[in-house]
């Protein structure tokens, strides 16, 4: 599947794998007040490396339905940390992201929040929504 915008140039067509490693290479980069995980909320090892783990994409799903691309991010957060605030900087992070690439703006955007790590992992289910007209 690809993500294809038309413009006056012509037609723009990007892998949805070239969309979710940019995504992901944005989000490590942010500050480590979460860790990605899976769909189930399994973290996803949070050792350093020097390229992009494949188990990092199953902490992401990108889809197209018809035009309408929507991104789910799956993570695990750090007691402490503001839910609302982390979610802003991922949604401006995968914003940015569709931004460089001359993209529209994905139409929801969901960070579901699997658990939060303190001494244990306290299992949660928490999502928060943007949507883009």
């Amino acid at each position: 599947m690809s993500v294809i915008a038309r413009n006056e140039y012509g037609a723009v067509g990007v892998n949805k794998s070239v969309i979710e490693k940019m995504i992901i290479e944005d989000v490590l980069a942010m500050p480590d007040s979460f860790l990605l995980c899976n769909k189930k909320g399994k973290p996803i090892k949070d050792k350093p490396t020097p390229w992009l783990d494949p188990d990092h994409y199953d902490a992401i799903d990108v889809t197209d339905k018809r035009g309408d691309v929507s991104v789910k991010l799956y993570v695990i957060t750090k007691t402490g940390t503001n839910i609302s605030e982390l979610s802003d900087c991922i949604f401006e992070s995968v914003e940015n992201v569709f931004e460089l690439l001359r993209l529209e703006k994905p139409k929801t955007i969901k960070v579901k929040v699997k658990g939060i790590m303190g001494d244990s992992l306290e299992k949660r289910s928490i999502e928060v929504v943007r949507n883009n007209a």
